[in-house]
């Protein structure tokens, strides 16, 4: 298995600090898969299932003949020592459908909140179900 670091390279921005709303977008070619890790900040006093809530909001707002199911408390990584929520999302992109398993956390010690989130136009296969609870067991935090 190769590992994967999001964060490339180190910048010196001096004094001025800013907001990280990166995306990473993983393409598995033979699964026909993508994986996207997205970052948001999020509010001090703000709780993750508040995050979710607006950013799930918008998504609605912004798509047609979009379906979530409610969010489930899970735990990530290989000691399923982080918490997070996930879901089901299903919407359609012109005539295809889009099948995405997500799930949300927050990144620990900050104040922002990272997605992950595996999608396939069509239905995900059982092989693709298990390559999602892998990524999600495997995660680790730098």
């Amino acid at each position: 298995m190769a590992d994967y670091l999001t964060h490339d390279v180190i910048l010196d921005f001096a004094d001025e600090t800013p907001e990280d709303s990166t995306l990473n977008v993983l393409r598995f070619q033979a699964r026909n898969t993508t994986l996207v890790i997205a970052r948001s900040p999020v509010g001090k006093h703000q709780t993750l299932d508040e995050a979710l809530t607006a950013q799930l909001d918008q998504l609605r707002n912004k798509t047609q003949a979009l379906s979530i199911t409610p969010a489930q408390i899970t735990h990530l990584g290989h000691q399923q020592q982080v918490e997070g929520r996930e879901m089901a999302v299903q919407f359609m992109t012109g005539d295809k459908p889009n099948f995405q398993l997500q799930v949300a956390c927050l990144i620990p010690g900050q104040h922002r909140m990272l997605v992950l989130n595996y999608s396939k136009q069509g239905p995900l296969s059982d092989g693709d179900i298990t390559h999602w609870r892998a990524i999600k067991q495997t995660l680790r935090f730098s």
